[in-house]
Protein backbone atom coordinates (compact mmCIF):
# COMPACT_ATOMS: atom_id res chain seq x y z
CA UNK A 1 0.00 0.00 0.00
CA UNK A 2 0.89 3.08 -1.05
CA UNK A 3 1.06 6.57 0.74
CA UNK A 4 -1.09 9.34 -1.12
CA UNK A 5 0.87 13.12 -0.92
CA UNK A 6 -1.86 15.77 0.71
CA UNK A 7 -2.48 19.08 -0.65
CA UNK A 8 -0.37 21.03 2.21
CA UNK A 9 -2.64 24.52 2.69
CA UNK A 10 -1.37 27.93 1.96
CA UNK A 11 -0.88 28.92 5.67
CA UNK A 12 1.08 25.41 5.84
CA UNK A 13 3.06 26.24 2.56
CA UNK A 14 4.03 29.75 4.42
CA UNK A 15 4.68 28.62 7.29
CA UNK A 16 7.70 25.98 6.13
CA UNK A 17 8.98 28.82 3.53
CA UNK A 18 9.23 31.09 6.43
CA UNK A 19 10.93 28.16 8.53
CA UNK A 20 13.63 28.43 5.99
CA UNK A 21 13.63 32.34 5.34
CA UNK A 22 12.47 31.83 2.03
CA UNK A 23 15.55 30.46 0.81
CA UNK A 24 16.85 26.77 -0.15
CA UNK A 25 18.60 25.74 2.83
CA UNK A 26 20.97 23.87 0.20
CA UNK A 27 21.77 25.83 -2.08
CA UNK A 28 20.13 29.70 -0.71
CA UNK A 29 18.57 29.94 -4.20
CA UNK A 30 15.49 32.30 -3.67
CA UNK A 31 12.13 30.35 -3.11
CA UNK A 32 10.52 32.62 -4.89
CA UNK A 33 10.46 34.77 -8.04
CA UNK A 34 9.04 38.18 -9.25
CA UNK A 35 7.82 38.69 -12.97
CA UNK A 36 6.02 41.62 -14.07
CA UNK A 37 4.70 42.51 -10.63
CA UNK A 38 3.36 39.05 -9.57
CA UNK A 39 5.05 36.71 -7.70
CA UNK A 40 6.17 33.04 -8.33
CA UNK A 41 6.82 29.87 -6.82
CA UNK A 42 10.58 28.57 -7.54
CA UNK A 43 10.22 25.40 -4.92
CA UNK A 44 9.10 21.86 -4.13
CA UNK A 45 7.64 20.51 -1.17
CA UNK A 46 10.10 17.90 0.19
CA UNK A 47 9.53 14.73 2.20
CA UNK A 48 12.66 14.74 4.11
CA UNK A 49 11.93 11.14 4.77
CA UNK A 50 10.43 9.89 1.17
CA UNK A 51 6.66 9.27 1.00
CA UNK A 52 7.00 6.00 -0.69
CA UNK A 53 10.78 4.41 0.11
CA UNK A 54 11.68 1.78 -2.65
CA UNK A 55 13.24 -1.49 -1.16
CA UNK A 56 16.85 0.30 -1.77
CA UNK A 57 15.83 3.31 0.57
CA UNK A 58 14.13 1.25 3.05
CA UNK A 59 17.23 -0.67 3.08
CA UNK A 60 19.61 3.04 3.42
CA UNK A 61 17.85 4.39 5.87
CA UNK A 62 16.82 1.88 7.85
CA UNK A 63 18.43 3.52 11.08
CA UNK A 64 17.50 6.63 11.02
CA UNK A 65 15.74 8.69 13.21
CA UNK A 66 12.60 9.93 11.49
CA UNK A 67 11.17 13.14 12.28
CA UNK A 68 7.53 11.81 12.57
CA UNK A 69 5.76 8.72 12.44
CA UNK A 70 3.72 9.86 9.61
CA UNK A 71 5.63 11.40 6.40
CA UNK A 72 3.05 13.87 5.13
CA UNK A 73 3.37 15.48 8.61
CA UNK A 74 5.10 19.47 7.93
CA UNK A 75 7.96 18.25 10.23
CA UNK A 76 8.91 16.07 7.60
CA UNK A 77 8.47 18.29 4.84
CA UNK A 78 11.01 21.09 4.20
CA UNK A 79 10.94 23.52 0.59
CA UNK A 80 13.67 22.82 -2.04
CA UNK A 81 14.28 24.52 -5.01
CA UNK A 82 13.41 21.90 -8.31
CA UNK A 83 17.29 21.02 -8.39
CA UNK A 84 18.19 20.34 -4.87
CA UNK A 85 15.14 18.71 -4.58
CA UNK A 86 15.75 16.49 -7.58
CA UNK A 87 19.09 16.07 -6.53
CA UNK A 88 18.01 15.11 -3.41
CA UNK A 89 15.42 12.47 -4.41
CA UNK A 90 18.03 10.89 -6.76
CA UNK A 91 19.35 9.02 -5.43
CA UNK A 92 18.46 9.73 -1.79
CA UNK A 93 21.62 8.73 0.75
CA UNK A 94 21.51 8.36 4.01
CA UNK A 95 24.03 11.32 4.15
CA UNK A 96 22.09 13.07 2.60
CA UNK A 97 18.87 12.51 4.31
CA UNK A 98 20.94 13.22 7.61
CA UNK A 99 22.11 16.63 6.87
CA UNK A 100 18.29 17.84 5.79
CA UNK A 101 16.85 16.56 8.79
CA UNK A 102 19.42 18.19 10.96
CA UNK A 103 18.76 21.57 9.13
CA UNK A 104 14.92 20.57 9.92
CA UNK A 105 15.79 19.64 13.49
CA UNK A 106 17.59 23.35 13.88
CA UNK A 107 14.67 24.94 12.15
CA UNK A 108 12.03 23.64 15.19
CA UNK A 109 14.12 24.11 17.65
CA UNK A 110 14.55 27.86 16.77
CA UNK A 111 10.77 28.39 16.82
CA UNK A 112 10.16 26.02 20.09
CA UNK A 113 12.81 28.77 21.33
CA UNK A 114 10.56 31.52 20.23
CA UNK A 115 7.49 30.18 21.72
CA UNK A 116 9.86 29.27 25.08
CA UNK A 117 10.82 33.20 24.84
CA UNK A 118 7.35 34.17 25.10
CA UNK A 119 6.26 31.89 28.12
CA UNK A 120 9.11 32.77 30.39
CA UNK A 121 8.48 36.75 31.06
CA UNK A 122 11.37 38.14 33.00
CA UNK A 123 10.61 41.52 35.01
CA UNK A 124 10.91 44.58 33.30
CA UNK A 125 12.96 45.94 36.32
CA UNK A 126 16.34 44.11 35.07
CA UNK A 127 16.72 47.60 32.52
CA UNK A 128 17.87 48.98 35.64
CA UNK A 129 20.72 46.74 36.43
CA UNK A 130 21.45 46.92 32.74
CA UNK A 131 21.84 50.08 32.51
CA UNK A 132 24.83 50.11 34.83
CA UNK A 133 26.94 48.14 32.56
CA UNK A 134 27.88 51.53 30.47
CA UNK A 135 28.64 53.45 33.67
CA UNK A 136 31.61 50.74 34.65
CA UNK A 137 35.03 52.40 35.17
CA UNK A 138 37.40 50.23 33.89
CA UNK A 139 40.33 52.33 35.34
CA UNK A 140 39.55 51.68 38.67
CA UNK A 141 41.81 48.87 40.11
CA UNK A 142 39.26 47.41 41.49
CA UNK A 143 37.34 46.57 38.54
CA UNK A 144 39.11 43.00 38.14
CA UNK A 145 39.03 42.10 42.13
CA UNK A 146 36.96 38.91 40.79
CA UNK A 147 39.46 37.28 38.73
CA UNK A 148 40.43 34.86 41.46
CA UNK A 149 36.80 33.73 41.93
CA UNK A 150 36.02 33.16 38.26
CA UNK A 151 38.22 30.61 38.97
CA UNK A 152 35.32 28.50 40.82
CA UNK A 153 33.86 28.76 36.98
CA UNK A 154 35.60 25.75 35.88
CA UNK A 155 33.83 23.27 38.31
CA UNK A 156 30.58 24.53 36.58
CA UNK A 157 31.44 24.44 33.09
CA UNK A 158 31.53 20.83 31.15
CA UNK A 159 33.50 19.75 27.93
CA UNK A 160 30.62 20.83 25.33
CA UNK A 161 31.52 24.26 26.62
CA UNK A 162 34.14 25.77 23.50
CA UNK A 163 37.03 27.26 25.19
CA UNK A 164 36.47 30.89 23.73
CA UNK A 165 32.84 30.64 25.47
CA UNK A 166 34.62 29.89 28.84
CA UNK A 167 37.09 32.80 28.67
CA UNK A 168 34.04 35.24 27.38
CA UNK A 169 32.37 34.39 30.08
CA UNK A 170 35.24 34.38 33.10
CA UNK A 171 36.04 38.26 31.58
CA UNK A 172 32.45 39.05 31.71
CA UNK A 173 32.73 38.19 35.14
CA UNK A 174 35.45 39.51 36.47
CA UNK A 175 34.97 43.04 34.73
CA UNK A 176 31.09 43.11 35.90
CA UNK A 177 29.84 41.09 38.69
CA UNK A 178 30.39 43.43 41.74
CA UNK A 179 28.84 46.18 39.43
CA UNK A 180 25.71 43.91 38.55
CA UNK A 181 25.75 42.59 42.34
CA UNK A 182 25.60 45.96 43.09
CA UNK A 183 22.98 47.21 41.21
CA UNK A 184 20.18 44.12 42.48
CA UNK A 185 20.92 45.31 45.95
CA UNK A 186 20.04 48.74 44.61
CA UNK A 187 17.13 47.25 42.67
CA UNK A 188 16.16 45.37 46.30
CA UNK A 189 15.72 48.62 47.88
CA UNK A 190 13.77 50.08 45.91
CA UNK A 191 11.43 47.45 45.07
CA UNK A 192 11.42 44.94 47.64
CA UNK A 193 12.00 41.27 46.35
CA UNK A 194 12.55 42.39 42.32
CA UNK A 195 16.02 41.08 42.76
CA UNK A 196 15.01 37.32 43.60
CA UNK A 197 11.79 37.64 41.56
CA UNK A 198 14.36 37.79 38.91
CA UNK A 199 16.72 35.76 39.58
CA UNK A 200 13.88 32.73 40.30
CA UNK A 201 13.11 33.58 36.46
CA UNK A 202 16.12 32.76 35.25
CA UNK A 203 16.79 30.02 37.36
CA UNK A 204 13.10 28.63 36.25
CA UNK A 205 14.17 29.07 32.30
CA UNK A 206 17.44 27.54 32.84
CA UNK A 207 15.67 24.64 34.01
CA UNK A 208 13.68 24.45 31.24
CA UNK A 209 16.64 24.67 28.90
CA UNK A 210 18.19 22.06 30.41
CA UNK A 211 14.87 19.64 30.49
CA UNK A 212 15.33 19.59 27.08
CA UNK A 213 18.67 17.86 27.15
CA UNK A 214 20.49 20.92 25.47
CA UNK A 215 23.99 21.03 25.59
CA UNK A 216 26.10 24.16 27.95
CA UNK A 217 26.58 26.10 24.89
CA UNK A 218 23.02 26.03 23.38
CA UNK A 219 21.58 26.70 26.65
CA UNK A 220 24.06 30.03 27.41
CA UNK A 221 22.93 30.93 23.79
CA UNK A 222 19.31 30.00 24.23
CA UNK A 223 19.85 32.01 27.52
CA UNK A 224 21.24 34.86 26.13
CA UNK A 225 18.70 35.44 22.99
CA UNK A 226 16.21 35.41 25.94
CA UNK A 227 17.47 38.26 27.69
CA UNK A 228 17.74 39.93 25.16
CA UNK A 229 13.81 39.39 23.73
CA UNK A 230 12.87 40.44 27.33
CA UNK A 231 15.34 43.80 27.84
CA UNK A 232 15.80 46.70 26.16
CA UNK A 233 19.17 45.97 25.10
CA UNK A 234 19.94 45.81 21.08
CA UNK A 235 23.13 44.25 21.73
CA UNK A 236 24.42 41.04 22.74
CA UNK A 237 27.31 42.21 24.80
CA UNK A 238 24.47 43.37 28.21
CA UNK A 239 22.98 40.04 27.53
CA UNK A 240 25.93 38.37 27.68
CA UNK A 241 27.10 40.03 30.82
CA UNK A 242 24.06 39.01 32.45
CA UNK A 243 24.03 35.42 31.73
CA UNK A 244 27.17 35.03 32.29
CA UNK A 245 26.78 37.07 35.91
CA UNK A 246 23.46 34.34 36.65
CA UNK A 247 26.03 31.55 35.54
CA UNK A 248 28.50 33.02 38.59
CA UNK A 249 25.69 33.37 40.67
CA UNK A 250 24.34 29.79 40.55
CA UNK A 251 21.34 30.22 38.67
CA UNK A 252 22.92 28.73 35.41
CA UNK A 253 25.38 25.80 34.90
CA UNK A 254 24.57 24.46 38.82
Amino acid sequence: MTNARRAYTKSEELSLTTQVGGYCPLCDAPLFYTKRNHDYKNYQLAHIYPLNPTPEEIEELKEVARLHSEVNHPDNQIPLCARCHSQFDKPRTREEYEQLAAIKISILRQQMQRSLRGDYQLEASIDEVISLLGEVDFSDENTNNLQFDAKSLDQKFDASLPGPTRRKIKHHVADYYSHIKRGFRDLEMQTPMASEVIYTQVRSFYKKQKSLGLSQPEIFLNIVLWLRSNTASHSFDAPEIIASFFVQNCEVFD
